[in-house]
C-alpha cells in the first residue's frame, strides 16, 4: 500500500511539473543544453516573431517593477498576451539602480532572478523575447566626457546578463541600449550633423554596440550565435541611415538586427494635439518613407529590422487608429520587418495613451480594441488588400 501511495505521489508530482507554468531555467525547453537548439536565419526569425508587445513601464521603472503603477507581472498575463496573437515580447529592464554602482556594476541577485523569471514566462509559451537595458541613459551617456564610463557600464552589465542567459537559445534576443541620447541638451531628440557633439554621440553609440557584441560573443555558450539588436541614437527611424553611425563587426554571420522606434507620423501617432486625428495618404507616405529607406540600407543586405516601439495614441479616433495599425503592420511585414506595440498602460486620451492590454482583467482595453484589431488585420492581410477609407 505504501509503495502504491508513493508511486501515486510521484505521478502527481510529475504531472505538476509538466502542466504547471515554471519560471525557472531548469524547466525551460529553450535553455535545455541537452537539446539541439533551434536555429534561424534572419528571414526565418522575422517570420516566426510575427508581431510583438512591450511590457512597458514595469521592469523598466528604475525603482522597481511596480513603481510606475503597473501590477506585478504574472505567467497568466504573458499567456494571455500570447493567446491574443503576439508571438514576441520585448521586456524593457532598467538595471542601473539595481547594481552595486561603478566600477563593477554588479547586478543585485534578486533583480537578475526576477528578470529571468519573467523571461521564462514568455519562453514557456514559445514566444520570442527581446531583453534590453532601458532607462539607463545616465549610465551609457553618449558624450566624450562620459565615454570611458559609458563603455565600462556596457561591458560590465552585458557580461553578467550574457553569462546568466548563455544557455538560452535563439528565442532570446539581447538589445544593449534604449534610445541613447544627449539628455539635458538641445540635441536630445534630434541630430545636427554640423555639430561635433552630435557626431561624437553617433560614434559613441556605434562603439557601444560594438563593445556589446564583443562581450556577448566572448561569453560562450549559445551567445556565440545569438541574435543581437543594435541600438540607434534616440531610437530614431532616421539616424541609423547615415555616417558616422555604423553596425558593429560580428564573428557570427547574419545575426545582427537593427532597432527602430517609429511613432509615425508624429502628429497623428504621438503629438497630443487633438487637431491631428486623420490617417490619410500623407501618413502612409511617411510610413513608406522610413520603412523603405531602412529596407534598402539594411533589410535587403541581410540585417533584420525590428520596429521594437510603435503605437498610436488615443484621440477618440478609433477608425483611424485601426487603419493606421493595419497599414503600419502590413507595410512592415511586406518588407520583412517585425513590429512591437509600446504598451505603457495609458488609457486616457492624448499624450502617452498607448495602453492596449489590461493586465488586471487580462483582456484588451475597450479604448484599444480598434488598434488591436488593426494590428492583427495587418499581420494577416496583404498590404494591397488594406483598403483606405481616407485618401487623397
Amino acid at each position: 500500500m505504501k509503495k502504491l501511495f508513493a508511486v501515486a505521489i510521484a505521478l502527481i508530482m510529475a504531472f505538476m511539473l509538466v502542466s504547471c507554468p515554471s519560471g525557472s531555467a531548469a524547466n525551460n525547453a529553450h535553455s535545455d543544453t541537452s537539446a539541439e537548439p533551434e536555429s534561424y536565419t534572419v528571414s526565418e526569425l522575422m517570420e516566426e516573431m510575427k508581431i510583438g508587445w512591450n511590457l512597458g513601464n514595469t521592469l523598466d521603472a528604475p525603482e522597481g517593477e511596480t513603481a510606475w503603477g503597473q501590477p506585478v507581472t504574472t505567467h497568466e498575463m504573458i499567456y494571455k498576451i500570447h493567446e491574443l496573437g503576439f508571438n514576441t515580447i520585448r521586456i524593457p529592464v532598467s538595471w542601473g539602480l539595481h547594481t552595486s554602482g561603478a566600477p563593477d556594476y554588479t547586478v543585485d541577485a534578486d533583480w537578475m532572478d526576477r528578470v529571468e523569471e519573467v523571461v521564462n514566462y514568455a519562453l514557456d509559451n514559445d514566444m520570442f523575447v527581446i531583453l534590453n537595458s532601458h532607462h539607463d541613459n545616465d549610465y551609457y551617456y553618449p558624450s566624450r566626457e562620459h565615454e570611458e564610463e559609458t563603455y565600462n557600464y556596457i561591458e560590465k552589465l552585458w557580461a553578467q546578463i550574457a553569462e546568466r542567459f548563455k544557455d538560452y537559445d535563439q528565442h532570446l534576443i539581447f538589445q544593449p541600449m534604449n534610445e541613447p541620447r544627449l539628455t539635458g541638451t538641445n540635441y536630445e531628440w534630434w541630430i545636427d550633423y554640423n555639430s561635433q557633439q552630435c557626431l561624437d554621440a553617433l560614434e559613441i553609440v556605434s562603439n557601444c554596440n560594438q563593445k556589446f557584441v564583443d562581450v556577448v560573443r566572448a561569453s560562450g555558450g549559445r551567445n556565440a550565435d545569438r541574435f543581437l539588436l543594435c541600438g540607434v541614437y534616440c531610437g530614431s527611424a532616421y539616424y541609423s541611415l547615415q555616417e558616422p553611425y555604423k553596425l558593429p563587426e560580428d564573428t557570427a554571420e547574419g545575426k545582427l538586427l537593427i532597432s527602430v522606434h517609429a511613432y509615425t507620423p508624429y502628429n497623428l501617432a504621438m503629438n497630443a494635439d487633438m487637431s491631428y486625428t486623420d490617417f490619410d495618404d500623407s501618413c502612409r507616405r511617411e510610413i513608406d518613407d522610413f520603412m523603405t529607406k531602412h529596407y534598402e540600407k539594411y533589410g535587403k543586405n541581410g540585417v533584420g529590422i525590428i520596429i521594437d516601439e510603435m503605437g498610436i495614441i488615443n484621440k477618440n479616433n478609433p477608425e483611424d487608429r485601426e487603419e493606421w495599425a493595419a497599414y503600419f503592420v502590413a507595410k512592415a511585414k511586406s518588407l520583412g520587418m517585425v513590429c512591437c506595440w509600446w504598451d505603457n498602460g495609458g488609457t486616457n486620451t492624448g499624450s502617452e495613451s498607448y495602453g492596449l492590454f489590461d493586465r488586471l482583467n487580462l483582456n484588451v482595453f475597450a479604448t484599444a480594441e480598434a488598434p488591436y484589431k488593426g494590428l492583427m488585420a495587418g499581420l494577416e492581410t496583404p498590404l494591397e488588400d488594406i483598403t483606405p477609407s481616407n485618401s487623397d
